[in-house]
Protein backbone atom coordinates (compact mmCIF):
# COMPACT_ATOMS: atom_id res chain seq x y z
CA UNK A 1 0.00 0.00 0.00
CA UNK A 2 1.80 3.37 -1.14
CA UNK A 3 1.62 6.18 1.50
CA UNK A 4 1.49 9.59 0.15
CA UNK A 5 2.58 12.49 1.94
CA UNK A 6 0.56 15.85 0.27
CA UNK A 7 2.59 19.00 2.17
CA UNK A 8 0.39 21.88 3.60
CA UNK A 9 3.51 23.38 5.07
CA UNK A 10 4.61 25.44 2.42
CA UNK A 11 0.68 26.67 2.09
CA UNK A 12 -0.31 24.81 -1.34
CA UNK A 13 -3.90 23.75 -2.19
CA UNK A 14 -4.73 20.58 0.42
CA UNK A 15 -6.49 17.62 -0.96
CA UNK A 16 -9.03 17.54 1.29
CA UNK A 17 -10.92 20.60 -0.37
CA UNK A 18 -13.63 18.94 -1.61
CA UNK A 19 -14.80 21.05 -4.43
CA UNK A 20 -11.59 20.68 -6.15
CA UNK A 21 -9.80 17.21 -5.10
CA UNK A 22 -12.90 14.74 -4.33
CA UNK A 23 -12.41 12.53 -7.06
CA UNK A 24 -8.52 12.19 -6.82
CA UNK A 25 -9.50 11.14 -3.06
CA UNK A 26 -11.80 8.80 -3.99
CA UNK A 27 -9.45 7.03 -6.59
CA UNK A 28 -6.28 7.33 -4.58
CA UNK A 29 -8.78 5.22 -1.93
CA UNK A 30 -10.09 2.44 -4.63
CA UNK A 31 -6.33 2.17 -6.02
CA UNK A 32 -5.22 1.79 -1.94
CA UNK A 33 -3.12 4.67 -2.38
CA UNK A 34 -3.53 6.40 1.29
CA UNK A 35 -2.65 10.42 1.16
CA UNK A 36 -2.14 12.34 4.53
CA UNK A 37 -2.39 15.90 4.32
CA UNK A 38 1.07 16.81 6.10
CA UNK A 39 1.76 19.85 7.79
CA UNK A 40 5.19 18.89 9.40
CA UNK A 41 8.42 18.88 7.05
CA UNK A 42 10.53 16.26 8.92
CA UNK A 43 7.92 13.84 8.92
CA UNK A 44 7.79 13.86 5.17
CA UNK A 45 10.48 11.16 5.29
CA UNK A 46 8.21 8.39 6.68
CA UNK A 47 5.92 8.64 3.19
CA UNK A 48 6.91 7.02 -0.10
CA UNK A 49 5.48 9.70 -2.39
CA UNK A 50 5.62 13.83 -1.39
CA UNK A 51 3.39 15.99 -3.48
CA UNK A 52 4.00 20.01 -3.31
CA UNK A 53 0.63 21.12 -4.54
CA UNK A 54 1.33 24.97 -5.60
CA UNK A 55 3.09 25.84 -2.80
CA UNK A 56 3.32 29.45 -2.19
CA UNK A 57 6.12 29.92 0.49
CA UNK A 58 9.69 29.19 -0.90
CA UNK A 59 11.91 26.38 0.63
CA UNK A 60 14.71 27.11 2.58
CA UNK A 61 18.57 25.21 1.13
CA UNK A 62 17.94 23.39 4.72
CA UNK A 63 14.64 21.87 3.20
CA UNK A 64 16.01 21.57 -0.67
CA UNK A 65 18.80 19.18 1.21
CA UNK A 66 16.22 17.26 2.88
CA UNK A 67 13.95 16.61 -0.02
CA UNK A 68 17.18 15.82 -1.84
CA UNK A 69 18.30 13.09 0.36
CA UNK A 70 14.96 11.69 0.39
CA UNK A 71 15.41 11.56 -3.25
CA UNK A 72 18.63 9.56 -3.19
CA UNK A 73 17.09 7.27 -0.64
CA UNK A 74 14.69 6.66 -3.21
CA UNK A 75 11.64 8.73 -2.44
CA UNK A 76 9.52 9.96 -4.95
CA UNK A 77 8.90 14.10 -4.98
CA UNK A 78 6.39 16.06 -7.17
CA UNK A 79 5.96 19.48 -7.10
CA UNK A 80 3.53 20.91 -9.60
CA UNK A 81 2.57 24.76 -10.82
CA UNK A 82 0.58 26.87 -12.59
CA UNK A 83 1.36 29.16 -15.66
CA UNK A 84 2.34 32.71 -15.60
CA UNK A 85 3.99 32.60 -12.49
CA UNK A 86 0.77 33.36 -11.14
CA UNK A 87 1.36 34.31 -7.46
CA UNK A 88 5.21 33.87 -7.84
CA UNK A 89 4.90 29.94 -7.95
CA UNK A 90 7.63 29.24 -10.84
CA UNK A 91 10.19 31.49 -8.56
CA UNK A 92 8.89 29.44 -5.55
CA UNK A 93 8.64 25.72 -7.42
CA UNK A 94 12.59 26.82 -8.61
CA UNK A 95 13.64 27.20 -4.85
CA UNK A 96 13.19 23.33 -4.91
CA UNK A 97 13.23 22.05 -8.08
CA UNK A 98 16.51 23.54 -9.81
CA UNK A 99 18.47 21.59 -7.16
CA UNK A 100 17.37 18.51 -9.66
CA UNK A 101 17.65 20.23 -13.20
CA UNK A 102 14.39 21.42 -13.40
CA UNK A 103 13.53 24.91 -13.55
CA UNK A 104 9.93 26.42 -14.37
CA UNK A 105 10.28 29.26 -16.91
CA UNK A 106 6.61 31.21 -15.73
CA UNK A 107 5.07 31.43 -19.15
CA UNK A 108 1.78 30.72 -20.51
CA UNK A 109 0.90 27.70 -23.25
CA UNK A 110 -1.72 27.71 -25.61
CA UNK A 111 -2.58 25.41 -28.31
CA UNK A 112 -5.51 26.92 -30.61
CA UNK A 113 -5.51 23.21 -32.25
CA UNK A 114 -5.13 20.40 -30.13
CA UNK A 115 -7.41 21.77 -26.93
CA UNK A 116 -10.57 20.57 -24.99
CA UNK A 117 -13.84 22.24 -26.20
CA UNK A 118 -12.54 24.94 -28.31
CA UNK A 119 -9.81 26.32 -25.31
CA UNK A 120 -6.06 27.40 -25.65
CA UNK A 121 -5.22 27.07 -22.52
CA UNK A 122 -6.65 23.73 -22.25
CA UNK A 123 -4.12 21.76 -24.06
CA UNK A 124 -4.34 17.84 -25.10
CA UNK A 125 -1.62 16.16 -25.95
CA UNK A 126 -0.30 12.59 -26.66
CA UNK A 127 3.55 13.30 -26.94
CA UNK A 128 4.57 11.22 -23.47
CA UNK A 129 7.18 9.32 -22.51
CA UNK A 130 8.12 6.72 -19.86
CA UNK A 131 4.92 6.49 -18.92
CA UNK A 132 2.72 3.00 -19.01
CA UNK A 133 0.63 2.34 -22.33
CA UNK A 134 -2.44 2.74 -20.98
CA UNK A 135 -1.48 6.86 -20.79
CA UNK A 136 -1.98 7.91 -24.63
CA UNK A 137 -3.44 11.56 -24.11
CA UNK A 138 -3.93 14.24 -21.05
CA UNK A 139 -5.33 17.43 -20.54
CA UNK A 140 -3.32 20.00 -18.89
CA UNK A 141 -4.76 23.30 -18.08
CA UNK A 142 -3.22 26.26 -17.36
CA UNK A 143 0.24 24.97 -17.52
CA UNK A 144 3.78 26.68 -17.47
CA UNK A 145 6.84 25.25 -19.40
CA UNK A 146 10.22 23.63 -18.09
CA UNK A 147 13.77 23.95 -18.76
CA UNK A 148 16.15 21.14 -17.81
CA UNK A 149 19.85 21.08 -16.84
CA UNK A 150 20.88 17.53 -16.16
CA UNK A 151 21.47 14.80 -17.63
CA UNK A 152 19.45 13.26 -15.42
CA UNK A 153 15.78 14.47 -16.21
CA UNK A 154 14.01 12.52 -18.66
CA UNK A 155 10.66 14.00 -20.45
CA UNK A 156 7.39 12.70 -19.36
CA UNK A 157 4.94 15.13 -21.16
CA UNK A 158 5.65 17.68 -24.25
CA UNK A 159 3.04 19.85 -25.73
CA UNK A 160 1.94 18.68 -29.29
CA UNK A 161 4.10 21.34 -32.14
CA UNK A 162 0.83 23.23 -32.58
CA UNK A 163 1.10 24.88 -28.82
CA UNK A 164 3.27 28.27 -28.08
CA UNK A 165 4.62 29.51 -25.48
CA UNK A 166 4.50 33.14 -24.76
CA UNK A 167 8.00 33.22 -23.85
CA UNK A 168 9.71 31.11 -26.61
CA UNK A 169 10.35 28.43 -24.54
CA UNK A 170 10.37 24.51 -25.62
CA UNK A 171 6.98 22.64 -24.57
CA UNK A 172 8.64 20.80 -21.95
CA UNK A 173 5.37 20.84 -19.73
CA UNK A 174 6.29 17.78 -16.93
CA UNK A 175 9.62 15.96 -16.52
CA UNK A 176 11.29 14.24 -13.52
CA UNK A 177 14.84 13.71 -12.51
CA UNK A 178 16.03 9.90 -11.82
CA UNK A 179 18.60 9.45 -8.80
CA UNK A 180 21.23 7.36 -10.93
CA UNK A 181 21.96 5.11 -7.59
CA UNK A 182 18.35 5.04 -5.83
CA UNK A 183 16.30 5.48 -8.97
CA UNK A 184 14.29 7.96 -7.01
CA UNK A 185 12.46 10.22 -8.69
CA UNK A 186 11.88 14.57 -7.92
CA UNK A 187 8.82 15.32 -10.89
CA UNK A 188 7.80 18.39 -12.26
CA UNK A 189 5.11 19.31 -13.74
CA UNK A 190 3.32 22.79 -15.07
CA UNK A 191 0.20 22.68 -13.85
CA UNK A 192 -0.98 21.57 -10.85
CA UNK A 193 -4.76 21.56 -11.75
CA UNK A 194 -4.21 18.42 -14.11
CA UNK A 195 -5.59 16.26 -11.10
CA UNK A 196 -8.77 18.35 -10.20
CA UNK A 197 -12.18 17.44 -10.04
CA UNK A 198 -12.31 19.26 -13.40
CA UNK A 199 -10.06 17.40 -15.48
CA UNK A 200 -9.68 14.10 -13.79
CA UNK A 201 -11.78 12.30 -15.61
CA UNK A 202 -10.76 13.83 -19.57
CA UNK A 203 -8.53 11.73 -21.20
CA UNK A 204 -5.93 9.39 -19.30
CA UNK A 205 -5.29 12.27 -16.20
CA UNK A 206 -6.69 9.60 -13.69
CA UNK A 207 -4.50 6.96 -14.90
CA UNK A 208 -1.60 9.53 -14.84
CA UNK A 209 -2.57 10.77 -11.69
CA UNK A 210 -2.04 7.63 -9.79
CA UNK A 211 0.84 6.56 -12.26
CA UNK A 212 2.62 10.15 -10.77
CA UNK A 213 1.63 9.00 -7.01
CA UNK A 214 2.89 5.45 -7.68
CA UNK A 215 6.28 6.10 -9.58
Amino acid sequence: MRKVAWDVSHQEFIISDHYYFSKLQKYCKENNIIVDEVDDFNKLAEYDTIVFNYPEIPFTEEEANFIEDLVKNGKTVGIFAYYKNEDKIADTCNTLSKRFGIIFNGDIITDSINNYDGDNLLITTSNLYNLPENIQKVMLACTDSLTTTKKEVRPLVEAEDTSKSKLLKEALLFAEYVDPKSNGKFICGGTCVFWDNYSIDLYNNKEFSLNLLTR
